[in-house]
């Protein structure tokens, strides 16, 4: 009975991100045009509702958003595909994500997010050493960037070009978000997003109603930090150190 219900609710989940999708795709490349401000704006109220029909409550602990108006290095941990929509609940002020380059392939979705994401081959140096750039332009323009640390996540049936561990709790996070923060002498923020593969995995792509817990960590000085290996390293760790307590008291 309770797999027939998850059943049953997976569909619903399905149908009504399939009818956001047609409605909200083509009103979201419009507002793209307009503004990348009102874009965050329509993307954070948009977020909410999505949330709130598939049956995700969100539980935020921390002060959110920022007193100050300069551009973050978000980070926090990636293990499902409602993280994005996760952040974008709450964000109101411009931003990009940077993501893996395949997301500007998917049909609609890819004319939607091009502006607003810059897109990284992996497994390419010169692609990531291209998007390095990229986010120190946008930085400069006032963007706040949103990353993912651990380079996305594996499953135990696909490849990756990083050596991530399925099923991990949280994974290596990568340099680059650190290197970029001393670099460009921007301040980083982690959040945790504690549960989210509860409610959709990517191994099953089963929808689960439920509570997804998110603490959001105060700025981390980036100046404080040398920019040299050991410098990078120990910014990667503090922010390794802060959203790993989160989640193993959730997501165990």
């Amino acid at each position: 009975m309770k797999l027939l219900f998850i059943y049953l609710w997976s569909f619903w989940c399905y149908l009504v991100l399939t009818i956001f999708f047609i409605i909200g795709a083509p009103i979201g490349i419009l507002v793209s045009f307009i503004s990348p401000n009102l874009f965050s704006f329509y993307t954070f109220y948009l977020a909410k509702i999505i949330l709130l029909s598939i049956g995700v409550r969100v539980v935020v602990h921390g002060d959110f958003p920022p007193k100050k108006k300069n551009p973050y290095i978000y980070i926090s941990n990636h293990s499902s595909y409602l993280d994005p929509v996760l952040n974008c609940y709450l964000m109101k002020r411009k931003y990009k994500y940077l993501a893996k380059s395949e997301v500007l392939s998917w049909p609609l979705f890819g004319s939607v997010v091009k502006k607003h994401m810059i897109a990284v081959k992996r497994e390419l140096k010169e692609s990531r050493f291209n998007s390095m750039s990229l986010m120190k332009d946008n930085i400069l323009n006032g963007y706040s960037i949103v990353l993912y640390p651990e380079g996305g996540w594996k499953d135990e049936s696909n490849e990756h070009p990083y050596d991530i561990q399925p099923n991990e709790i949280l994974n290596k996070f990568r340099n680059g978000a650190f290197r970029l923060a001393i670099s460009s002498k921007t301040n980083i923020i982690p959040i945790s997003l504690c549960n989210a593969k509860k409610i959709h995995s990517s191994d099953t792509m089963l929808f689960h109603p439920g509570k997804v817990i998110i603490y959001i960590h105060k700025e981390i000085d980036s100046k404080r930090f040398l920019m040299n290996e050991e410098g990078i390293k120990g910014l990667n760790q503090k922010c390794y150190s802060i959203i790993y307590k989160d989640l193993i008291k959730h997501d165990n």
